[in-house]
């Protein structure tokens, strides 16, 4: 994954305070050590899961754990933090899949997440800022 001095780097470069972009690595990186997400957790977790596991659609079992950090985002955090967590996302996503492109980076992280502002938000600044983002992610 990029060092969370690139993740601050594209953050600021959004609009995305340093603040935030601190908040979502660490969410993102280690969640575990979120006491505000491990209690989140705690208290819906449970509902959240089961509604993902009911369908027995083994595909958006596997988005459960990055699924939690969206939704405890947009219900706790607000937009912002959403719009952060997706830029993160997407730029490990680019380090470590350094045979695709941007385009198809996107495109799969569309495929894998519901619909959203915040993310068409984040794949217009990618589409806009790629041989930048390149540049730092693939060092």
């Amino acid at each position: 994954m990029p060092k969370w001095e690139i993740h601050d780097k594209w953050a600021a470069r959004i609009g995305i305070s340093k603040e935030m972009s601190d908040f979502v690595n660490l969410l993102s990186d280690f969640p575990e050590k979120s006491q505000e997400f491990m209690e989140f957790c705690e208290r819906e977790g449970e509902e959240i899961i089961l509604g993902l596991v009911s369908v027995h659609d083994f595909r958006r079992i596997m988005k459960i754990p990055k699924y939690l950090q969206v939704v405890f985002l947009r219900r706790q955090k607000g937009s912002e933090y959403v719009k952060a967590w997706y830029l993160h996302y997407v730029l490990d996503y680019i380090k470590m899949a350094s045979a695709l492109t941007v385009e198809d980076i996107i495109k799969r992280t569309e495929d894998w997440f519901e619909h959203c502002k915040e993310l068409e938000i984040i794949r217009n600044f990618v589409m806009e800022n790629a041989d930048g983002i390149l540049e730092d992610c693939k060092m």
